[in-house]
């Protein structure tokens, strides 16, 4: 899959935003912004990608240019481009992206109808969009919703009801969709390995069997098991087919 870049890296125009969620490692005692991979990179080794899309990122520490990201699918550190990532904060503000970046990672598994994310409007500048998957049958397409922004700095999607911030926005259409196609279910959900290992199908067990094919002979075949707790190596059906090959082996044996 090739590399669709984001618009370049800058600075959020709002500024009616709560303070940023930090990301903690437990590991390090370190704290780390999180971000989303917005392609595969290396975006030309499709041999070799050291992260795919839709992979969450830990930010370590960042330039005007590069950043450095601990993936935590891999578990490895790396250096990659600003504009082949996307912050994220509060897990559903995604910060840089496209709309049709946003499309990508709401249809990506796991995510279902509901799951949603927000971004700075491409169409608005200075304003924001609520992009929330749909899913009907096996049709899944993503809708996108205006956020608009009165003077005094309050929220809005539909002209009945107003919020001071986008979390209240939030936490409103989580309870109601108030005109909307659904209610927001939970934030975009990306790729890790903790993720991966809850939805890692159980592996299927298979009983290996006991019966050794070389010693099978026509006696064994066609004795019949006495007593209700003796149990036979040959089920009923695989006994008769065997009969019927020995019978016409035997015949062929005669006729030559």
């Amino acid at each position: 899959m090739g590399c669709l870049t984001s618009r370049p890296w800058r600075r959020s125009s709002v500024h009616r935003l709560e303070d940023p969620v930090l990301m903690s490692d437990e590991s390090t005692g370190n704290h780390m912004h999180m971000a989303v991979a917005l392609c595969n990179f290396p975006p030309h080794r499709s041999d070799e990608h050291t992260i795919f899309l839709g992979d969450r990122l830990n930010i370590i520490s960042e330039d005007d240019d590069m950043l450095m990201v601990y993936s935590t699918t891999t578990g490895t550190e790396f250096f990659i481009p600003h504009t082949y990532v996307s912050k994220v904060r509060y897990r559903w503000l995604f910060e840089g992206i496209t709309r049709r970046n946003a499309e990508q990672l709401l249809l990506l598994p796991p995510n279902y109808s509901g799951c949603f994310l927000i971004r700075e409007s491409q169409s608005c500048p200075g304003s924001y969009s609520l992009s929330i998957r749909q899913d009907r049958g096996h049709l899944h397409n993503v809708k996108h919703y205006r956020i608009h922004q009165l003077h005094n700095g309050w929220f809005y999607i539909h002209q009945s009801h107003f919020f001071s911030t986008l979390t209240q926005l939030v936490d409103y259409y989580s309870r109601s969709s108030n005109g909307m196609y659904c209610q927001l279910t939970e934030p975009c959900l990306l790729h890790d390995s903790s993720r991966a290992r809850a939805h890692r199908p159980s592996p299927i067990s298979v009983q290996r069997s006991n019966l050794n094919w070389r010693d099978l002979s026509r006696s064994m075949i066609q004795r019949q098991v006495k007593g209700a707790d003796q149990e036979s190596l040959l089920s009923e059906g695989l006994r008769e087919t065997m009969k019927a090959y020995l019978y016409v082996t035997e015949e062929l044996n005669w006729t030559e």
